[in-house]
């Protein structure tokens, strides 16, 4: 990582008998120091370094953004910082550390709008530099980086959580996974597709977790087929059957499957003998996890819109899943979705009785 460079601008007086924190950029070693001290006066230079962002002279009432270039910087220096950490404790620590980092930037302006900005393009710059640097990872390295992703990915839901889900906060992060050149793009064959299945692997995990916490379960519910929009458009457009198949592995039919049981009529029916979609064995339905947290605090619809209030209302586990089918389906008739994947979802739709759920909903008006 680069040697610390100092960045002049306005900075608060430090309270007697504390260090003061500048905001500079760290020097790699002191981020993967063992000495908890030293590491964490290194983050807090870090998160005084990315408050600041470009505006170096204090001379902005908004927050100035770093340019693309520095941020690539930034990270090449952070990802190979991470890449050197070898003990297991280092390692975890560092990953929850610069996962955190989404939640303590804090600019100058002290405007929530910008602050969110800040944590964007700081998370713009992560999944970036995941994208660029994955071919270089060696296997003994891998587990590492996973975890580094999987701790990501939970900051930034409660990242969302804090901005009450609002569409446009819950759309911006939407838009850097699915990105032509992003993680989960169907669009460019240079990104890795390893990478759009690991997200998979522990998107529902870590949302489930974030929606476990009390300052989470506090915010209004989450807009569950927003949140999971990249993962919905991904299954349709892929062209990599293999990717389809993990995210229905993955994503779809657990959560489909926790859902239903969930649902006191749904699991009745499959009670009286029923035949549905899932052939599993007992035993290995029983070994998946139900997303409890999430089939309590979740609704149907869109993220609210800038300046109106999102709901707090929970929907029944029924709705979800009506909602999650009618999503799928309305993806899979779009003009941009492959004919071998939306002919595959249509199949789920209808065995999973998407067509009753829709006949339901026009009874009831």
């Amino acid at each position: 990582m680069p040697a610390a460079t100092s960045r002049k601008g306005k900075s608060r007086a430090a309270p007697a008998g504390e260090e003061k924190v500048q905001a500079v950029m760290p020097l790699g070693k002191q981020l993967a120091h063992t000495d908890k001290k030293v590491r964490d006066r290194a983050v807090a230079s870090l998160v005084a370094f990315l408050s600041q962002g470009g505006d170096t002279e204090g001379e902005s009432s908004s927050y100035v953004r770093l340019s693309d270039s520095e941020m690539a910087k930034l990270w090449k220096g952070l990802f190979y910082c991470f890449w050197m950490s070898d003990k297991p404790l280092v390692q975890q620590a560092l990953a929850a550390d610069l996962a955190e980092l989404l939640l303590l930037i804090k600019p100058r302006s002290d405007s929530p709008e910008d602050r969110f900005k800040a944590s964007l393009a700081f998370l713009e710059g992560f999944w970036d530099a995941i994208v660029r640097e994955w071919a270089g990872i060696d296997r003994l390295r891998m587990d590492k980086y996973y975890l580094l992703m999987r701790r990501y990915v939970n900051a930034t839901f409660r990242l969302l959580a804090r901005e009450s889900w609002r569409a446009e906060a819950v759309e911006a992060v939407n838009m850097i996974l699915s990105k032509n050149g992003g993680p989960m793009t169907w669009e460019d064959r240079r990104v890795p597709t390893s990478i759009a299945t690991h997200i998979a692997d522990i998107y529902l995990d870590e949302l489930d977790k974030a929606l476990a916490l009390p300052e989470v379960d506090s915010q209004p519910a989450c807009p569950l087929t927003s949140v999971l929009q990249p993962h919905i458009a991904l299954l349709t457009r892929t062209p990599t059957s293999t990717v389809h198949a993990r995210l229905m592995s993955s994503i779809f039919t657990p959560l489909l499957e926790s859902l239903a049981l969930a649902s006191p009529s749904l699991s009745l029916d499959r009670d009286e003998g029923e035949e549905r979609p899932s052939k599993r064995s007992k035993k290995e339905s029983k070994s998946r996890p139900m997303y409890a947290h999430i089939v309590m605090h979740s609704c149907i619809g869109t993220a609210a819109k800038s300046g109106t209030p999102q709901t707090t209302e929970r929907a029944t586990p029924e709705k979800l899943r009506s909602g999650l089918l009618k999503a799928m389906f309305v993806a899979a008739a779009d003009e941009k979705a492959g004919e071998s994947n939306r002919r595959k979802v249509y199949q789920v739709w209808r065995e999973e009785g998407g067509g009753d759920d829709d006949d339901d909903e026009e009874d009831e008006e």
